[in-house]
């Protein structure tokens, strides 16, 4: 009897011990494939080396964090269906880096119905900060912010005849606003040109924004059309400053248009990835070396950062974690330090950062100051 007994006991351990163990899930809807495909791989591995990290030192309170990514290709609807289906197959506590444009018309509903938190939600629109979104937490500065801080930038050096060549998709016409709104804000006004969304007219265009024989232009399109119109200006023998957004991919830039492109500034949202001035970037480029895989990137230190703080409030939820629960630890970060890089979030709003900078592209596709 009391050998049976000390089975039974020991039978229980051991099912105690494998529910402990059981993992952390997190889904993840990222485009793998389509326009944005590249970007959507560089937050996949920029995640998966802070989360590398983590488990490689025992998890969270002995729990490995795991992540059910699946491909959307871009597509709302895609995105909505994964998140759906991930819901339904794995029920996992939170989702994590969501790169989608019209965020707030499409994933945010549902975010509200499933009733789980996403750390890390992309959007060029306004309507995600437009008001409180309980399981919405973005970590990136808005566009609105980058519009700002670009319009501030163009005042101080001296600028005033400006175009906005904008795409005819989402982040086009999003960016465009922004932009239009930072300039108001210190008396200045742009022309506008529109580009199509297949970006099929980059030489038509190009043409069109040169005309008013603009001191800066501002690309609010994808990287592919960034390309383009970059070449095309460059034909053109335009001499003035073009910006572009945090949207843009340097990495594929510089492969499409090589050293065409140095000399672009563009608004950043993170700090510059090859530097060792901020603590979570120095921290961000050993766990790429520890991860073995790629090199470290801009797009990769925001996936990293997103994970980062998607953790800190699976550490904050307790040994039982809910996504009731995680709510309630991120809305705990009160202008909390990662390593030189501030986010901010409450029960009345959920800010994330307001870091914006301004970059430009080097020789070689480097970032400089």
């Amino acid at each position: 009897m009391q050998h049976l007994a000390s089975l039974i006991l020991a039978g229980l351990a051991l099912v105690t011990a494998s529910a402990i163990a059981q993992p952390l899930l997190v889904g993840r809807s990222l485009p793998l494939s389509g326009p944005l495909q590249s970007i959507g791989e560089l937050k996949r591995d920029g995640a998966d080396a802070y989360l590398h990290k983590v488990n490689s030192t025992g998890g969270v309170a002995g729990r490995k964090v795991e992540t059910i990514t699946w491909d959307d290709g871009y597509v709302a609807d895609n995105t909505v269906a994964n998140l759906r289906r991930i819901a339904s197959e794995h029920k996992p506590l939170a989702f994590l880096s969501l790169l989608r444009v019209p965020a707030a018309g499409h994933e945010i509903p549902l975010l509200d119905e499933l009733k789980i938190p996403v750390v890390g939600i992309a959007s060029a629109t306004h309507l995600l900060r437009a008001r409180l979104h309980r399981y919405g937490f973005p970590v990136r500065a808005s566009v609105t912010d980058e519009g700002r801080e670009l319009a501030k930038h163009v005042k101080v050096v001296g600028i005033d005849r400006i175009a906005i060549v904008f795409q005819d998709v989402p982040l086009g016409h999003s960016t465009r606003q922004s932009m239009d709104a930072g300039l108001r804000e210190v008396g200045l006004q742009a022309s506008h040109v529109l580009l199509d969304a297949a970006a099929t007219q980059a030489a038509e265009v190009a043409r069109s924004a040169v005309q008013s024989k603009p001191q800066a232009i501002f690309l609010g399109v994808l990287t592919p059309a960034a390309a383009a119109l970059i070449l095309e200006l460059r034909k053109l023998s335009f001499n003035g400053s073009l910006y572009t957004f945090s949207s843009t991919d340097v990495v594929v830039l510089t492969k499409l248009v090589g050293d065409r492109a140095v000399g672009v500034a563009l608004s950043q949202i993170v700090p510059m990835s090859d530097g060792l001035r901020v603590k979570v970037v120095a921290e961000y480029i050993q766990a790429v070396k520890e991860l073995g895989k790629g090199s470290p990137t801009m797009l990769g230190l925001e996936g990293f950062l997103e994970a980062k703080i998607l953790v800190e409030g699976l550490r904050r939820s307790g040994p039982k974690p809910t996504s009731e629960g995680l709510v309630r630890a991120l809305e705990t970060l009160r202008d909390f330090d990662l390593g030189g890089f501030f986010v901010n979030y409450s029960p009345q709003a959920h800010t994330g950062s307001l870091f914006v900078e301004i970059d430009m592209i080097g020789p070689g596709g480097k970032l400089m100051r």
